[in-house]
C-alpha cells in the first residue's frame, strides 16, 4: 500500500502546486478576451464612424445631383440638411467640409428661387438677367465644389 500512498501523495502536492497557478492562467485567458473584445469595438466604431461620414458624401453628391435636374422635393433638402448638420460633429477637426456642405444648401436656395419665380421676373429684364446670372454662378459654383469636397473627404473615406 505504500506505493499508493506515494501516488496518491504524489498527485496531491501537483493538484495542490496546480490550483495555484490555475487563477493566473484564466486571469491571462480572461486579459487576452478582454484584448480582442476591445479591438473588435474599436474596428466597429471605425466601421460605424465610415458609413455615417459616406452617408454624408453621398447625401452631397444625390443633392447635387437633383438640384441641377430640377427634382429637388422638400424631404430630400431635409434629408440633405440633417446630413450637414451631422457633418459639423462627424468632421470636427475639418470645419471645411461642413462650410462646403452649407455653401451647397444657400447656393441651392439662388438657384431654385430662380427656377421657382422665373415666370414673374419676365416682367422686369434687369430683375431677370441679375437672378439668371447668380443661377448659372452658383450651378457652376456647384459643379466645381464637388471635386473639393471629395478630396477634402478623402482621408476620412479611405478605409486603410
Amino acid at each position: 500500500m505504500s506505493n499508493i500512498n506515494k501516488v496518491v501523495e504524489c498527485s496531491n502536492d501537483f493538484v495542490n502546486q496546480f490550483s495555484g497557478y490555475l487563477p493566473v492562467v484564466i486571469a491571462v485567458f480572461l486579459a487576452y478576451i478582454a484584448y480582442q473584445q476591445m479591438r473588435i469595438n474599436k474596428n466597429k466604431l471605425k466601421l460605424d464612424l465610415y458609413n455615417q461620414r459616406f452617408e454624408v458624401y453621398a447625401s452631397a453628391l444625390q443633392f447635387y445631383q437633383e438640384v441641377i435636374s430640377a427634382e429637388c422635393t422638400k424631404k430630400e433638402h431635409r434629408d440633405f440638411i440633417n446630413k450637414k448638420e451631422s457633418a459639423y460633429f462627424l468632421f470636427s477637426n475639418n470645419k471645411y467640409i461642413y462650410s462646403i456642405l452649407n455653401e451647397m444648401h444657400t447656393k441651392s436656395f439662388i438657384i431654385n428661387g430662380f427656377r421657382n419665380t422665373a415666370e414673374q421676373l419676365n416682367s422686369s429684364p434687369e430683375v431677370f438677367l441679375k437672378a439668371q446670372k447668380e443661377s448659372e454662378e452658383a450651378l457652376q459654383w456647384f459643379e466645381k465644389v464637388l471635386d473639393k469636397l471629395r478630396d477634402e473627404m478623402n482621408t476620412y473615406l479611405n478605409f486603410k
